[in-house]
C-alpha cells in the first residue's frame, strides 16, 4: 500500500442544553468530538486509475468517519472496479475524561465498534482529474467502562446510525477535494435502542499536500460542517446547530513498509447559531501508526490530547487524553 497519509477532521461540539437533556447531549458529544485526524491515503502522482485503485482506510481515532467520512488506501495495483464495500473496525482505548468536565473528570475505557457497507460508483473524469461517487451506511455501537461497570457509566452506552452520499475530487497530484452528506440518529441502550439526537450534517474539506519524497509529506486542510439538530425536548429542540470550521496541519511518513506514521495538530472554532454567545474552540494534538498487514486489514495506535475554551460560561472547558489502539477490516466485491 502506498504512499500517502493525510488528515481532515471534523468533530462536533459538545451538547448541555439544561438538566433534562444532559445526559443525552453528553453521548452525543462525545462520539463526536472524539473525531480525530485519520489516515487518508493518495498517490503522488495522478494517473486515470486514482479512484479506480482505492480502499477505505481504518479510522485512528474513534468517531472520525462519524464526521467526515471515511478515508481512503490506494493501493500499487489496479485492480477491477469494486462495486460493494465493507468496512469492519473495532478500537479500545482510555480516555481520561469521559463526560467531558471540567472538573472532577472520570477516567474509563471504551469500545467503539463500526461496521459500513457501501456502493460506490465507477470513477469519471472531471477537469483534469477524477471523481467518484459513493452512498451507504453504518452503525457505531459505544460501549462504555468493559473493565468495571460499578461507575454505571455502562448506562451512557448507544449507536448512532447514520445513511451517506459521498463526493471526492482528486483535482491533481496536490489538491483532493471531499464532500460527504450524513444523516445520523443517536440510539440510547439504556432506553430500548430509542432515538435521543438527530442531526442532518453536510461536511466539506479542501486538502493540500507538500511532498518530501515518496516516504513523507506534510498535508494541510480546511474542513468545515453544518450541523442541523433536533433534541427533545422543547424549546431547545435546536439549540445545538452550528458551523464547524476546522483548519489541521499533520505531518506523515512511511516508517517502514506498510507501516505508517502521523503527527498532526488541529484548530476547530464551532458558532452556534441558535444560542449566538456561545463559540467553543479546541486544541488537538496527536500521534499514530497504522500498520496495513494485508491489502484487507489494518492494525493501528494512537495517542491525542484535546482541550476546548467556550465563550459560554454554562458550558465546561476541559482537557483530556485518549490512548488505544483497533483493527480493521475491508472487503470489496
Amino acid at each position: 500500500m502506498k504512499r500517502i497519509l493525510t488528515l481532515s477532521i471534523l468533530c462536533a461540539a459538545p451538547f448541555l442544553a439544561n438538566a433534562q437533556t444532559a445526559t443525552s447531549s453528553r453521548r452525543a458529544d462525545v462520539a463526536t468530538s472524539t473525531a480525530e485526524a485519520r489516515f487518508r491515503q493518495t498517490k503522488p502522482k495522478l494517473n486515470q486509475d486514482l479512484l479506480e485503485n482505492t480502499q477505505q482506510a481504518p479510522e485512528l481515532f474513534p468517531g472520525e468517519v462519524e464526521d467526515v467520512g471515511p478515508q481512503y488506501l490506494v493501493m500499487d495495483k489496479t485492480p477491477s472496479h469494486r462495486w460493494i464495500q465493507v468496512y469492519l473496525d473495532s478500537q479500545l482505548f482510555y480516555t481520561s475524561n469521559a463526560l467531558l468536565t471540567e472538573k472532577g473528570n472520570q477516567d474509563t475505557s471504551l469500545m467503539v465498534t463500526m461496521m459500513e457497507a457501501s456502493l460506490n460508483l465507477p470513477p469519471f473524469a472531471l477537469g483534469s482529474g477524477q471523481a467518484a461517487v459513493r452512498a451507504g451506511y453504518r452503525e457505531q455501537i459505544w460501549l462504555y467502562s468493559l473493565d468495571d461497570t460499578s461507575n454505571q457509566l455502562n448506562n451512557l452506552d448507544f449507536d448512532v446510525a447514520t445513511i451517506f452520499l459521498g463526493f471526492q475530487h482528486n483535482i491533481n497530484e496536490n489538491w483532493t477535494a471531499f464532500f460527504e452528506l450524513d444523516y445520523n440518529r443517536y440510539l440510547s441502550h439504556d432506553n430500548d435502542y430509542n432515538e435521543f439526537y438527530v442531526e442532518l450534517m453536510p461536511t466539506w474539506t479542501l486538502q493540500r499536500t507538500f511532498k518530501f519524497s515518496d516516504e513523507s509529506y506534510i498535508a494541510a486542510a480546511y474542513s468545515g460542517a453544518y450541523h442541523w439538530t433536533q433534541t427533545d425536548p422543547d424549546p431547545v429542540k435546536h439549540i445545538n446547530d452550528r458551523l464547524d470550521s476546522i483548519a489541521s496541519l499533520s505531518y506523515n511518513r512511511e516508517l517502514a513498509s506498510r507501516l505508517y506514521g502521523q503527527l498532526f495538530y488541529r484548530f476547530q472554532w464551532s458558532h452556534y447559531t441558535e444560542n449566538h454567545d456561545r463559540n467553543d474552540f479546541y486544541n488537538t494534538f496527536g500521534l499514530g501508526f497504522v500498520y496495513a498487514f494485508s491489502d484487507w486489514g489494518a492494525i493501528k495506535a494512537s495517542i491525542n490530547y484535546e482541550n476546548r475554551n467556550s465563550t459560554d460560561d454554562i458550558v465546561a472547558d476541559y482537557g483530556k487524553w485518549d490512548t488505544g489502539g483497533g483493527l480493521s477490516i475491508i472487503l470489496q466485491f
